[in-house]
């Protein structure tokens, strides 16, 4: 399959944070994010109404717990 589309490499998320999810108490969005993400993960948060509570408390603390480990974070 040819990944390029107009010049464009189509790149496609590994992990889903269910951020959005009103039922999964953040916590578990946590745990689950931080289980499921390993080296060259590309995870996806979602910048929403829905998502905001949850994403202010797993993002900062999901990215702490990557850091610590060597991680390192990139914007594309």
């Amino acid at each position: 399959i040819d990944n390029l589309v107009n010049d464009y490499e189509i790149v496609m998320w590994t992990v889903l944070s269910g951020d959005f999810d009103t039922n999964l108490e953040p916590i578990m969005c946590l745990e689950k994010t931080i289980y499921c993400t390993e080296k060259g993960a590309i995870v996806v948060f979602h910048d929403s109404f829905k998502a905001a509570n949850t994403l202010k408390y797993v993002l900062p603390r999901f990215m702490d717990f990557f850091a610590n480990k060597g991680f390192r974070f990139e914007m594309l």
